[in-house]
């Protein structure tokens, strides 16, 4: 559709380039072309969050199979229990029959010499007959709870042998993710080449036919025509989001900035074994956790409050701090201020390598600052926007505060920033760019915010 509303517009320059006519169809096909470059741009952020939420489901699968063979190991420590309990109380009553069969009833009942002798030793059989079902009774209560462990073991079995199965699942949906990213990246940087390339000859036409109409000479009435490249704002992050007809950089594609309408596709390939990536995050991820804990034990202590058995604080930073809380998450992600945009990069510690063209780049993508940033208060994030979204309370945007998380793509699936107030945001935007603060976009917000932490 481009390449059509890209032909009609060269016919109609030729034949009258400085027409009202002409130059709006000029502006209508730059600003068609900007926003199928701003839709691609979408589509890489969400590609890029589906391999991060492959990743996250991995692991998710790999702690339920281990969960799970924890199971069968105590199910089985619980097993060997109850047999020695079994073993240990069929060996009493045996002692108790043999004993019972040797001796026979008792000959006090034949030497007494008073009735008192008699209730005695009758008493003291009735004990020995009560200890006797007392000793089966323990027998048949044990060999129950065997019985029962035996069940609960079997299915602590099954349940692990399913987890495994899962992990095994989820680790090649993972590879299929990543596969598809090679894939689809270079599918991507075709397209960007073709959409650049139309985009840039009917710039070059728009700007013609511009001067000719404002050539002094002319004696035709001036039209108003958006702002060209030239005109562009030297803040790329003004204009993330700017409408079609809005300006843009000078220079598309140039190291010093980024522009919106033109994306930067992270690789034509995924680098390096899949596995081995999805095992490399992982164990990235494993340490990230246990340093969200001790930072979450750390920062209650402080307070003066007892920190949770996991050292976790998710929910559980009482309101009357959930301000400090919230502003110290935000002070720690500005620190990060400048740094690199790095796909997959970013745990607890700070910034990381992430995937692919992020493998050879230490900094942040946009989950990753937020993981960061939460876990400086002991608030343990998944590396994926979308399970980011899922994990507070969900306000309307409208209604939005300093602290909370925005989102963008249908679930959350694109990108997510921290709303600093005043219609400002902190974000790990793009590849090329770096954590930055930036002006609030409406286009592609979730109708969501997640709050984390209240007050």
């Amino acid at each position: 559709m481009a390449a059509s509303a890209f032909g009609h517009c060269t016919g109609t320059a030729n034949a009258e380039p400085a027409s009202p006519e002409g130059i709006a169809t000029l502006v209508a096909a730059v600003a068609n072309a900007n926003q199928k470059l701003q839709d691609l741009g979408a589509a890489i952020q969400t590609q890029q969050e589906s391999v991060n939420k492959a990743i996250v489901d991995v692991q998710t699968a790999r702690d339920a199979a281990a969960a799970a063979q924890h199971e069968v190991d105590a199910g089985q420590a619980g097993l060997d229990d109850a047999n020695a309990a079994i073993a240990a109380a069929q060996q009493r009553f045996d002692e108790f029959a043999a004993s019972t069969y040797v001796n026979g009833p008792s000959a006090a009942y034949v030497t007494a010499t008073d009735p008192a002798d008699i209730l005695n030793t009758a008493a003291t059989g009735q004990t020995l007959s009560l200890s006797s079902q007392q000793v089966i009774a323990n027998l048949q209560r044990t060999r129950t709870e065997q019985a029962n462990r035996e069940s609960a073991a079997r299915l602590a079995k099954q349940k692990a042998d399913q987890a495994v199965i899962d992990a095994q699942t989820s680790q090649d949906t993972a590879v299929t993710a990543l596969t598809d990213a090679q894939q689809t990246f270079g599918g991507q940087q075709t397209e960007l080449d073709r959409l650049t390339a139309e985009r840039s000859a009917a710039q070059a036409k728009l700007e013609q036919a511009r001067q000719q109409w404002s050539a002094p000479a002319s004696a035709a009435p001036r039209v108003t025509v958006p702002a060209t490249p030239a005109a562009a704002s030297s803040d790329p992050a003004a204009n993330w989001d700017r409408a079609p007809a809005a300006a843009a950089p000078a220079n598309p594609g140039a190291n010093s900035e980024w522009d919106v309408t033109l994306p930067a596709i992270p690789s034509a390939f995924v680098g390096g074994d899949p596995i081995s990536i999805i095992n490399s995050i992982l164990g990235i991820a494993s340490s990230s956790a246990q340093a969200t804990a001790d930072m979450g034990r750390s920062f209650l202590q402080k307070l003066g409050i007892l920190p949770t058995p996991t050292g976790l604080t998710n929910g559980a930073i009482p309101r009357v701090y959930g301000r400090d809380a919230s502003e110290y998450v935000i002070k720690r992600m500005g620190s990060q201020m400048g740094v690199p945009y790095s796909w997959g990069g970013g745990n607890a510690a700070g910034p990381s390598n992430g995937i692919d063209s992020g493998s050879g780049t230490v900094g942040f993508d946009c989950s990753g600052l937020m993981l960061y940033g939460f876990a400086g208060v002991g608030i343990k994030l998944d590396h994926y926007s979308g399970s980011q979204y899922n994990a507070g309370r969900k306000i309307p945007s409208s209604q939005m505060r300093r602290g909370d998380m925005i989102f963008y793509g249908p679930n959350a699936s694109q990108h997510v920033a921290m709303y600093l107030g005043d219609g400002q945001m902190l974000e790990a935007p793009y590849t090329g760019s770096t954590v930055k603060i930036s002006p609030v976009r409406t286009s592609g917000m979730t109708p969501y915010v997640t709050r984390l932490i209240e007050y």
